[in-house]
């Protein structure tokens, strides 16, 4: 049975397991420095969790709670956890846990093989690819915005859901006003 333990501080073990493995599973485009995550495990609407399976670390997840909707920002199991079910169970803890029945996530639009099966793998948990175009703001000014699409939980989003989103996200996730 999988466990996700909060943590509120980076002078603890988990949270250096939990770092290694973000850096590891994420591009540098697509994660923040350890400067910005420090100060973000202080901000209201985030989470940053250690998957847990008996006392040992697995995976790590990275999300924030806002009224309408839970955005997984992060997922990742260590690689040798993965595809053995873990990373679905995790979807479901937080489906279970959260009070807004709606979740949303970014996925990299389906260029690719790897791409392809994450996408799919999300699909099969429920959430639906959206066609609307969109861009991963930069996490820093040396990092480029990055094309990539919204899957959402239970439905597709309609149009007006989507905007609401992306500007969301765009001013509390990311920090800015812009929305290309």
């Amino acid at each position: 049975m999988l466990t996700l333990l909060p943590i509120h501080t980076t002078a603890t073990p988990e949270f250096l397991l939990a770092w290694q493995l973000y850096e590891e599973a994420f591009p540098a485009e697509e994660r923040r420095n350890l400067g910005q995550q420090k100060e973000l495990l202080s901000h209201s609407h985030y989470r940053f969790m250690s998957v847990q399976k008996e006392g040992e670390t697995v995976g790590v997840v990275g999300l924030w709670e806002f009224t309408d909707f839970l955005f997984l920002e992060h997922l990742a199991m260590t690689p040798q956890q993965r595809g053995l079910g873990w990373g679905k169970q995790v979807l479901d803890l937080l489906k279970d846990a959260s009070p807004s029945p709606m979740m949303i996530l970014e996925v990299e639009p389906p260029l690719t093989s790897l791409a392809q099966r994450r996408i799919g793998f999300y699909a099969r948990s429920g959430f639906h690819l959206n066609a609307y175009p969109y861009r991963q703001p930069a996490y820093s000014p040396e990092k480029p915005w990055v094309p990539l699409q919204l899957m959402s939980f239970p439905g597709l989003l309609a149009d007006e859901e989507y905007q609401k989103i992306k500007t969301l996200l765009y001013k509390t996730v990311y920090g800015t006003e812009e929305t290309i």
